[in-house]
Formats: structure tokens, C-alpha cells, sequence
């Protein structure tokens, strides 16, 4: 993988950290006398990271349909080796019957407000109703195999970090890839990813995710928790977290979904992905597209270059929505 460098060799997995010395960002400014927590059995400093020996969290999935697979992602969480303390479902149907098929499932059903969905809006009211000192922000298209949360917390733990999320593995990736995000190599597009991420419930409620960020808003809030926090997060790409999005994965994929989600990067999280030589590069992308007969690939970089255009006039607004 470009631009990531073998460093040590864990339980039969390659373990990685980037060369740009971005992985250091975490392990800055971890002074403080430490205090025990006699709620939640963690130890927390003024700049230390939440320490725990087996994560201790509630799952937030947000959802406006009981679907068969919805049925598969809480059962995938209750087998796994530390399964969560409660699962908490944002409901954003407005269905009496909906909330019923979703408490069935032994979920603690969170209402989404009246008023417009906003997808940051979702996951802050089901941060705000979680009692566990852990947030496990998960989507209603992702299965984890048994080990994963376990796994994935304490190797956090060991680097002295306190958040870890979960993406599919790369193009022909081999076996588990694991290293950090730190200031150094964050770009806009490596940082959390909100299909399954592991976060201290208190760093969530102390800085929510930002309502007028329309999609994205797991990257903006990873650059405000790099500036903030000075310490980097744990990524782990693995073939044991699955994303089954019908409607957006590596055979179909939304338009806009994508042009969304690089609007947003572009404007809210690094605006280099503006400039009018990243403009013209999505657009010349559009025209090695058509000259493939690409047509679909076509229009997207030739929209994505059109919308990161007009954001250099006129702040982008757009809704948030599921794909």
C-alpha cells in the first residue's frame, strides 16, 4: 500500500504505521496525573486517552427501515467478544410499527426529531442516549466478524489511542492492514469512517458532529479531533468488517453520494481539494472517462469538478440523506 511501511508483525498480522511520522501525533502531549473513573472503570486525563482493559460501549445504528440485514448487524454485535452494553437504534421513520419491529429486536429505540433528517443530527441523539462510556457508531449495512471490537480496541490501547474505526479492505489487499491517522497524513478522506467506529461517548457529546456539514461530517469531525486532542486514531482495514450497502459499494455506487461527500471534503475539511489545479484535474479525469466510454464514471468527475467550482463563489448546501 502506497505510502505505509511494515513495522511489526502481531498474532499472524502485518502490523503498519505511516513513514511521515504522522503516526507520532499520538503519542504527544500525554502528561497528567491520571484518576479512576469509579463509574465506568476507565482512566482519563486532562490529555490523556480514555483507558479501559475490554471496551465497555453502546452500539448507535441509525435506521428508517427493519430490514433482514439490519436483523444480521445485531446479531453479529452480540456475538462478539465484548458485545456491547446496549444497542441503540435512531429512528428516523416516524412509524409507530417501525419502532415496534425495531424494539423487537431488543433495541433501545431513540426517536429522530421532527424536522428535516440531517444525518449528524442522527448520531448525536443517539450519542446523547448512550450510558456507555464507549460509542460505537455502526451502519445498518455493516456485519463485523465475532472479534473484531475487541481486537481493534486494545490495539488502539497499545499505541495509547482511544479511538479505532473499521473500512474494507483495499483493492487486492492481503490479510489486515492496521496503522495510524494522525495530523501528518490525514487528508480528508483516510479519517473516521462513521460505517463502524469505536469513540469515547464523552468526545462525542463534548464536540458533536456539525449539522451544516451535509456528508463528510466523520472527516471534519477528524480534523477537529487531531487539532483538539493532538493524538491520532487507529485504522483498520480488514476483509472482517463487511459493507453491504445495496445501493453504494465496490459494483454499485450512488452519484450522488459521491459528489456529496467530496463536496463536502472539499469545503468543510481540506480546501486544497478546491483549487482551481484540483478542478482541473477532475475535469481532464472526465474526459479520460468519456474517451473509455465511461459515460457514468464520466459524469461524476465532470459534476464533482462543476460543484468544487461553484464552492469557491458560494458555501455549499445540500441535505443529508441514506444512500
Amino acid at each position: 500500500m502506497a505510502g505505509i511501511t511494515p513495522a511489526v508483525r502481531i498474532g499472524g498480522l502485518v502490523h503498519f504505521l505511516a513513514p511521515d511520522r504522522g503516526a507520532y501525533d499520538g503519542w504527544i502531549c500525554m502528561t497528567g496525573a491520571p484518576t479512576l473513573s469509579p463509574k465506568t472503570g476507565t482512566i482519563a486525563t486532562a490529555t490523556g486517552p480514555v483507558t479501559m482493559d475490554t471496551p465497555r460501549y453502546g452500539a448507535v445504528i441509525r435506521a428508517y427501515e427493519c430490514t433482514p440485514l439490519l436483523k444480521q448487524v445485531i446479531t453479529a454485535l452480540r456475538a462478539q467478544t465484548a458485545p456491547p452494553e446496549a444497542i441503540l437504534i435512531v429512528d428516523s421513520s416516524h412509524s409507530a410499527q417501525t419502532a415496534r419491529d425495531f424494539a423487537a429486536l431488543g433495541a433501545t429505540v431513540v426517536p429522530y426529531p421532527k424536522g428535516e433528517f440531517n444525518y449528524s443530527r442522527a448520531i448525536n441523539v443517539g450519542v446523547a442516549a448512550n450510558p456507555a462510556p464507549l460509542t460505537l457508531i455502526v451502519s445498518s449495512h455493516v456485519l463485523l466478524a465475532p472479534e473484531v471490537i475487541e481486537h481493534g480496541w486494545r490495539m488502539a490501547q497499545s499505541h495509547n489511542l482511544e479511538v479505532v474505526f473499521w473500512t474494507p479492505p483495499g483493492p487486492q489487499q492481503v490479510g489486515e492492514v492496521e496503522f495510524v491517522v494522525g495530523r501528518r497524513n490525514f487528508t480528508g478522506r483516510n479519517g473516521m469512517s462513521n460505517s463502524a467506529a469505536l469513540v469515547p461517548t464523552e468526545r462525542l457529546r463534548v464536540r458533536p458532529f456539525r449539522e451544516e456539514v451535509f456528508s463528510a461530517e466523520d472527516q471534519e469531525w477528524t480534523r477537529y479531533y487531531l487539532g483538539q486532542y493532538r493524538r491520532g486514531l487507529y485504522r483498520i482495514q480488514t476483509a472482517a468488517m463487511q459493507y453491504l450497502n445495496p445501493n453504494h459499494g465496490e459494483k454499485v455506487w450512488s452519484h450522488d453520494k459521491l459528489i456529496n461527500e467530496e463536496l463536502a471534503i472539499g469545503h468543510f475539511v481540506n480546501r486544497r481539494l478546491i483549487m482551481p489545479d484540483r478542478i482541473i484535474a477532475r475535469f481532464l479525469r472526465g474526459v479520460l472517462a468519456t474517451l473509455r466510454r465511461r459515460p457514468e464514471r464520466a459524469r461524476m468527475h465532470f459534476g464533482i469538478a462543476k460543484a468544487f467550482l461553484m464552492a469557491n463563489f458560494k458555501q455549499p448546501v445540500a441535505r443529508s440523506r441514506y444512500f
